[in-house]
């Protein structure tokens, strides 16, 4: 092993004293701030489509966009709330969502059905909710709240038989 180390350690050092001679590119405090930021992804249940957020209107929302390359679809048009793309349901069109309410940090849950029609799953005033991924099978999801108790996070498996009211 220590062999290994003395020829990695010189050769990294070399490659980063190389990168050193670079130019380093210039960019405007305006061109800084004119980017555009994507983050999260999430296929549809028949993997035509891709779920993620972007900040490209100023204030994060939800989209969608064919795998194979495309326009982007909005899920959600907020102007006022970031809004952030969690996941598609496994077996349908159903979007899975969470925001805050003008910024207080408490985010919320929310069930999109196909025809737009949104669902908190986490109501109250003092909670904050987090998706906490879906079980193998696809049948249910854990979501972290502290409706119970402000101070504690709890775990709580939601079945997606009980959501079949927000199915498109």
């Amino acid at each position: 092993m220590r062999l290994i180390a003395a020829v990695l350690v010189p050769a990294a050092l070399a490659a980063s004293q190389g990168a050193s001679h670079r130019p380093a590119k210039q960019y405007t405090m305006e061109q800084f701030l004119d980017t555009t930021s994507i983050q999260g992804a999430s296929f549809s249940a028949d993997e035509s489509r891709l779920l993620f957020s972007s900040n490209k209107t100023g204030i994060w929302n939800a989209y969608t966009i064919p795998v194979g390359g495309g326009a982007w679809t909005p899920v959600t048009t907020s102007t006022k709330d970031s809004t952030y793309a969690i996941s598609f349901f496994p077996t349908d069109n159903r979007v899975l969502i969470t925001r805050d309410q003008s910024g207080n940090e408490l985010n919320h849950l929310y069930v999109l059905a196909g025809d737009g029609a949104e669902r908190d799953l986490t109501p109250g005033d003092k909670l904050k909710a987090q998706f906490d991924g879906w079980t193998h099978d696809g049948s249910a999801f854990y979501v972290a709240s502290n409706e119970r108790d402000a101070r504690f996070f709890d775990l709580y498996r939601y079945l997606d038989q009980h959501l079949k009211a927000a199915r498109e």
